[in-house]
């Protein structure tokens, strides 16, 4: 029985591959070597792997591939008589490891929202332990002042973990979270060890964004351009008003077309002036925003100042990366500017304006081949900040 082998031709001499080929290889293995040991190269391609993790539609997770599963827990803060879970992810191994507190917006998505569990993990995967907060106010869409308190407890409390660089213990917010999330940093008590925030599609002043859906326009006289606000972002600032309102039948009624309740009756007297224009806001009129912001309670007023960076942005230490979507229906984009325009000198790091996102919720990726540079500012992005938290 005849066999074949694999043999070079008779007469053939042996391939030696030319000089400049192995010094073309030389060279790649010391660009790879390069970027597994150290930091930069490390971030730049763990970055790269992670960009998927933030699109809902990726098929591929490569993070996944290269790095372990990380460790989760449950803890729980306490701050201004209140109690309030939190999920925390780390990498397996002591650390110490640069710490993420993030926060998210009025009725977030719930704890165990595949989107969200897939991001939180994502970031684990970078290296770092992330503390997800889950305020008791902001799930039942209330935006109070103590959600300062519960931001200062959170961070001071991923701080103090033993696997934690304190370091590099940063904040990373979300609409509604990254405003308050700012606020939070620029806190006394803890302004001078925050590393950085990264505020994505936040407000900057909380009465100019109600200033700007009540009156369909973002700023005033013949430079006011008209802006369309998302029904949700009148739902969130309406629900605010209600909740400040006197409680009487008013408030139920109000309370009660704010749910789309068909059964809602109005009270047997006219409706105050302000609860007139909150009606007339929650039937998508347009209503005088001077009018409304003066009928509000004082002390209404004083929380959303509270509540807002305008009023703190110049008591930021922290580094701020800020980013938001041109098309935001939810809070305008020029709130950003007037962020990054206002920061104290030498505190901001990167400004990106995008058109990959609705709000602060990315598209799928199948829509992203039109907006190859926007993803590269993106990857630009979030590299700066990895390389300033991540080992």
């Amino acid at each position: 029985m005849r066999t074949m082998a694999l043999s070079r031709p008779l007469g053939a001499r042996p391939r030696h591959w030319p000089w400049r080929h192995l010094a073309a290889l030389a060279v790649g293995l010391a660009l790879v070597g390069a970027l597994v040991t150290t930091h930069p190269g490390r971030t730049a391609v763990r970055t790269l792997f992670f960009l998927p993790e933030i699109f809902p539609g990726s098929p591929v997770r490569p993070l996944a591939l290269i790095t372990p599963a990380p460790h989760c827990e449950e803890l729980t803060l306490t701050y201004a008589n209140l109690t309030a879970p939190a999920d925390l992810c780390y990498p397996p191994g002591p650390g110490p490891y640069g710490g993420l507190v993030l926060t998210l917006g009025a009725h977030p998505l719930p704890r165990d929202d595949p989107f969200l569990v897939r991001l939180t993990d994502g970031l684990a995967r970078m290296n770092l332990a992330v503390l997800r907060t889950d305020s008791p106010d902001l799930s039942n869409g209330r935006i109070a002042p103590r959600e300062i308190d519960g931001l200062v407890a959170a961070f001071q409390a991923l701080q103090t973990r033993p696997e934690v660089d304190r370091g590099r213990v940063g904040f990373g917010g979300f609409s509604v979270g990254g405003a308050l999330a700012t606020v939070a940093a620029a806190d006394p008590r803890i302004r001078d060890e925050v590393r950085l925030v990264n505020s994505f599609g936040a407000y900057y002043d909380a009465i100019a964004v109600l200033r700007a859906i009540t009156e369909r326009q973002l700023g005033s006289g013949p430079t006011a351009v008209a802006w369309e606000p998302h029904p949700w972002s009148v739902h969130v600032f309406a629900e605010q008003i209600i909740a400040a309102l006197p409680e009487g039948d008013e408030r139920d009624y109000l309370a009660a077309l704010l749910a789309r309740d068909d059964t809602a009756t109005p009270p047997a007297g006219e409706l105050s002036p302000l609860g007139t224009m909150v009606r007339d806001l929650l039937d998508g009129e347009r209503v005088d925003g001077d009018a409304l912001l003066a009928a509000l309670p004082p002390e209404t007023r004083a929380a959303f100042a509270r509540l807002s960076p305008a009023t703190s942005v110049r008591d930021l230490h922290a580094e701020m990366f800020v980013m938001h979507d041109v098309g935001d229906r939810l809070v305008p984009y020029t709130e950003s500017r007037k962020l990054v325009a206002t920061l104290p000198p030498g505190v901001l790091r990167r400004y990106g304006e995008f058109h990959m996102f609705e709000h602060v919720y990315p598209r799928d990726p199948s829509a992203l081949v039109g907006l190859l540079p926007e993803v590269y500012q993106l990857y630009g992005h979030l590299y700066a900040v990895f390389f300033e938290l991540a080992d």
